[in-house]
């Protein structure tokens, strides 16, 4: 699965040594996390309410929040992706 999506996603993707294309690896792995925790979130917030059940809609929660950290992970992947300047003069 991993090779189908990064083969499809990542320009140049064997291309490793490229910035750009490290990049966009970063950006995928993040993107793939955020759908998939909002997908488990989702699916076990609404299996906790019809099953009554606080540990599987606090679990849910916890899949939230797990998104919300590969959100941070992917802006900080946008960041690092920054060419050097004069305040960072070996890139950020």
């Amino acid at each position: 699965m991993t090779q189908f999506l990064v083969k499809h996603f990542v320009k140049d993707y064997q291309n490793t040594k490229d910035l750009a294309v490290r990049t966009s690896y970063g950006s995928l792995a993040s993107i793939v996390g955020i759908a998939c925790n909002l997908l488990l979130f989702t699916v076990k917030f609404v299996v906790g309410l019809v099953l009554n059940s606080v540990s599987v809609t606090a679990d849910a929660f916890n899949n939230f929040s797990d998104a919300g950290s590969s959100i941070i992970g992917l802006v900080g992947v946008r960041m690092a992706g920054k060419p050097a300047d004069k305040d960072h003069p070996f890139g950020h």
